[in-house]
């Protein structure tokens, strides 16, 4: 019981990344770091004796590697940040979420999954409630109808509505691949919960993105030579949401007055954060920083990210910061393959990983301050490490139980 609240507490902690909440001071939500903080740090005491035998080769595994070589350089980087104190906080968050991922690494993947999407439903749900009881923080300001609910942002929002639907979509191949029963009354319901909610963000390229992984999920599911027809297809329609929702969709309601080749302005961030990233190519100006240095540019107001997570990691984090949180992502890519390969599951990791990485061409979650699907992400791809260590080495024993007995074949023979 304990082990299965320390997860539910694990999950929780990632939602208070996002929730709404009144604001203070100069930035929104800083007042829920404390509790975030407080939950990582109680789950880390009540694992304390498992996370002291945390299984070696997840501590050796390449993509933990990757993800501590870039934490480290994001403390280093504190010593010439131009906002080392805001860049403080969220290294100190990252660092404490990692640890108390290794500390839950022992559960199994796919139970993490299920409360998340269990709990994400729940916030889904209260966010709904709040828009029918007339809250007005559940919409996103602005003429366009956009739903948020409790969750600060309708692209957050999106997001974590995003990662709970592929999170039940690979539960339940692999549930199917091991010929288990699956209850999909229930599953079907959080699923168009869901999608609904999806859809109600009106997150654009991201609803294109999600598509693709969706046919991503389902490529890496079939065996043989229909995975090429589904890859083609996958192509075709998340390429062509993608050109209808964010660039002839926008061209055709909003005129030809509206700057609709800028991509709703990500084009106009990009190339003033490339202008800026060359004053600082190596090193960067800092964790956290994007934020307060380019409030300058547009009299007060900037956009809380790069619009891409690599110009956003370059700028902050330099070019090394850009190379370690790339060797992170592609170790993650590579690690969900072997374990696809080896377990013969899906990988939880692997999909989300596709979407984060699809999203980030427009957006940052990975590489960036610490958020729900990026928290989910880490504690995800640590139990399945550990998971794929656990049937290697079932494997490695069994295959000594049967080779044992031959030395002493041999010796009877010779006898």
């Amino acid at each position: 019981m304990l082990r299965i609240l320390t997860v539910v507490l694990m999950v929780v902690a990632l939602f208070f990344m996002s929730f709404d909440s009144p604001k203070v001071g100069e930035e929104e939500r800083r007042i829920w770091t404390p509790v975030v903080l407080g939950l990582a740090a109680l789950v880390i005491l009540l694992r304390v004796p498992l996370l002291l035998r945390v299984d070696r080769r997840v501590l050796l595994s390449p993509s933990l590697v990757w993800l501590v070589a870039y934490l480290l350089w994001l403390t280093l980087s504190q010593e010439w940040s131009i906002s080392p104190a805001e860049g403080q906080n969220h290294i100190t968050m990252l660092w404490v979420v990692l640890l108390a991922s290794l500390a839950v690494s022992d559960e199994p993947p796919s139970r993490t999954a299920l409360i998340y999407v269990g709990s994400c439903t729940l916030v889904i749900l209260a966010g709904w409630a709040a828009l029918a009881a007339g809250w007005p923080g559940a919409l996103s300001p602005g003429e366009a109808w956009r739903f948020k609910g409790i969750i600060r942002h309708e692209q957050t929002m999106a997001f974590c509505a995003i990662s709970a639907f592929l999170c039940a979509t690979v539960w339940v191949l692999n549930r199917r691949r091991v010929d288990a029963s699956v209850a999909m009354l229930p599953v079907g319901l959080a699923l168009a919960l869901a999608l609904a909610t999806v859809l109600a963000t009106q997150a654009r390229s991201f609803t294109a993105f999600f598509v693709l992984s969706l046919f991503a999920a389902w490529f890496f599911h079939l065996r043989g030579a229909r995975k090429i027809y589904v890859l083609v297809a996958g192509l075709a329609v998340g390429g062509g949401l993608f050109l209808a929702i964010d660039v002839l969709m926008p061209l055709l309601s909003r005129g030809s007055e509206q700057q609709d080749v800028t991509l709703s302005g990500r084009t106009i961030v990009w190339e003033a954060t490339i202008g800026e990233i060359a004053k600082r190519p190596l090193t960067g100006f800092g964790f956290g920083s994007y934020q307060d240095y380019f409030s300058t540019f547009w009299n007060g107001w900037t956009p809380g990210h790069a619009h891409n997570m690599w110009l956003h990691v370059a700028f902050e984090s330099g070019i090394v910061g850009a190379v370690l949180i790339t060797g992170f992502v592609l170790a993650l890519l590579l690690r969900g393959l072997r374990f696809q390969r080896e377990t013969g599951l899906l990988s939880h990791t692997l999909i989300l990983t596709i979407f984060l990485l699809l999203a980030d061409i427009m957006s940052v979650i990975i590489g960036g301050k610490l958020s729900t699907p990026y928290g989910l992400l880490l504690v995800l791809a640590m139990q399945e490490e550990r998971l794929r260590s656990l049937v290697r080495s079932r494997v490695a024993a069994e295959a000594a139980a049967w080779s044992d007995p031959l030395p002493s074949l041999r010796a009877a023979q010779a006898t």
